[in-house]
This record gives structure tokens, C-alpha cells and sequence, in this order.
């Protein structure tokens, strides 16, 4: 790999950390000369403004998020099994894991209103889409393969899991009380164990 592709992945990985957490409009370039060790022309010379290094680096907090979710997936084979374990990895970003700063989904969503800069906007839809997707996809395999209910709804069973999840987050962050999260999980989870076909 050339010096200047490690540089920029470099910038991007220093960068993605501190637009999670101090926010996409409060975080300034001097935050990320700070963090990366490397002066603004440096910077500029692999992203033309700061609102391309928001998107790559919201790209690569997404992408993260995403492999943490599919590999605690992958190691379940039932469908009930699968979409807790979605919930549970889910519910770990309230513990600054595998993302410090929570959910960049969510994160990114709610200073929408604030930001005059519109290029997140397509990439913070195009990650929330794929995340419901994704859950529609196990229900689906599991309604096939008959391990879950036909009778669901697999798009707004994905929806509510999702809202839900989300709406975990805001009290989280509010509350500061894991006793929460405990909550949330276990209620999601009997939930989807509501989903379960019965066994023959």
C-alpha cells in the first residue's frame, strides 16, 4: 500500500473517533490536526473539505459498527439466536464498544437539523437502510426456514427492533443508569423469542 493511501486511512481512523463523539459540527480542524499529528494542507491534500473527511470517516464508524454486529451473528445458526445476538452487540455501543461515542448512525442523525452540509445526509440513510435491511434478511431466512413465525411482518418487525434499539441509546445517554440498557435488552429479547415458529 502507498504512503499516501496509509496516510489518509491514518486521518480517517484518528478522525472518525472524535466526529462520533464531539459531534460532526462542533468538532473543528484543529481537533483533527490535534488527533493526527498532521497540519491542514497535509489534510487537505487527501480530502477537499472538511465535510469529505465527515462522510469517509462517518463510512469507516459505520463499517465498524456493521462487522461488529455480522460477526456476532455469524456465530449463531437458529434465527432467534441470531437476532439477539444483534441486539445484545447493538446495545454494547452503550459501553463505547466496538465505536467510542455510541451509535454513529444515531449520532450523525440528530445534528441533521444543524448542519448546513448536506453530503452525510445520503450516507447516514444509505447505513440506516442497510442495518434494517440486514435484520429483514435473518427474518426472512428464518420465516424460510421455518424457525420463525409466518405471520410476521419482516420489514416492521426490523423497524421496531431498530426504533427501539435507537430509542435505548437516547436514554442512555440521558440517564447515565445501565440498569436501562439491562431492561431494553431483556424486554427486545422476549420479544423475539415471541417470534419463535414452535418447535415440532
Amino acid at each position: 500500500m502507498k504512503k499516501g493511501e496509509l496516510t489518509r486511512r491514518h486521518i480517517i481512523r484518528k478522525s472518525a473517533p472524535i466526529f462520533n463523539t464531539k459531534g460532526y459540527m462542533t468538532t473543528t480542524m484543529n481537533d483533527i490536526i490535534e488527533e493526527t499529528r498532521i497540519q491542514k494542507g497535509g489534510i487537505y491534500r487527501h480530502f477537499k473539505d472538511k465535510e469529505h473527511l465527515m462522510v469517509e470517516s462517518f463510512h469507516f464508524s459505520t463499517d465498524v459498527m456493521r462487522t461488529h454486529l455480522m460477526t456476532s451473528v455469524s456465530q449463531h445458526e437458529h434465527a432467534t439466536d441470531k437476532l439477539i445476538a444483534f441486539v445484545e452487540a447493538f446495545l454494547q455501543l452503550t459501553k463505547g464498544e466496538p465505536i467510542v461515542g455510541g451509535c454513529p448512525i444515531f449520532n450523525a442523525a440528530i445534528e441533521m437539523d444543524d448542519l448546513d452540509m448536506r453530503g452525510l445526509l445520503p450516507a447516514i440513510n444509505e447505513a440506516l437502510d442497510m442495518m434494517i435491511n440486514g435484520l429483514v434478511t435473518m427474518i426472512e431466512e428464518g420465516m424460510t426456514r421455518q424457525e420463525l413465525k409466518q405471520s410476521l411482518q419482516p420489514y416492521d418487525t426490523a423497524v421496531y427492533i431498530v426504533s427501539t434499539l435507537e430509542g435505548g441509546l437516547v436514554l442512555d445517554r440521558l440517564k447515565k443508569d445501565e440498569q436501562l440498557t439491562t431492561i431494553i435488552l431483556n424486554h427486545v429479547k422476549q420479544f423475539i423469542l415471541m417470534m419463535a415458529a414452535e418447535r415440532q
